[in-house]
């Protein structure tokens, strides 16, 4: 995994990996090549733009599927932090994850997440160069 930004450890999760903007979601919101559902996630995935080296993660947990701050943070963190170990497994893809209901229990959530990113980098491995 390449991080563009100067002392970046190699499990950083700089903006380089985030999708950051709403054209970016919508571009995959609109033609996702795959989706990948759970009981508690949905996923969209589309490959990455032409320049892309990196797997990117975006995140779309609303308060109308998660209705304390405290809960939809601890997601996003996990997300985030499970992401994080799977990308240098992943191809130049990006990833939007999205919220269907709320978790009872933080290892749920772990064993779901940590399942569907395994899924992916076995549908979207990295290329070896």
């Amino acid at each position: 995994m390449i991080n563009s930004q100067p002392g970046a450890t190699p499990l950083s999760f700089t903006k380089a990996e985030r999708l950051l903007h709403p054209n970016e979601f919508k571009r995959v919101f609109d033609n996702p090549i795959k989706k990948i559902h759970s009981e508690h996630l949905l996923l969209f995935i589309q490959t990455g733009v032409p320049e892309q080296t990196q797997a990117r993660l975006g995140l779309a947990i609303t308060k109308k599927k998660v209705k304390l701050a405290v809960m939809r943070n601890r997601l996003k963190r996990l997300s985030r932090e499970i992401f994080r170990h799977t990308a240098p497994t992943l191809g130049s893809v990006d990833v939007v994850l999205i919220v269907k209901k709320s978790y009872a229990k933080k290892t749920d959530l772990n064993d779901e997440l940590t399942h569907i990113f395994e899924k992916l980098a076995i549908l979207f491995p990295a290329i070896s160069i």
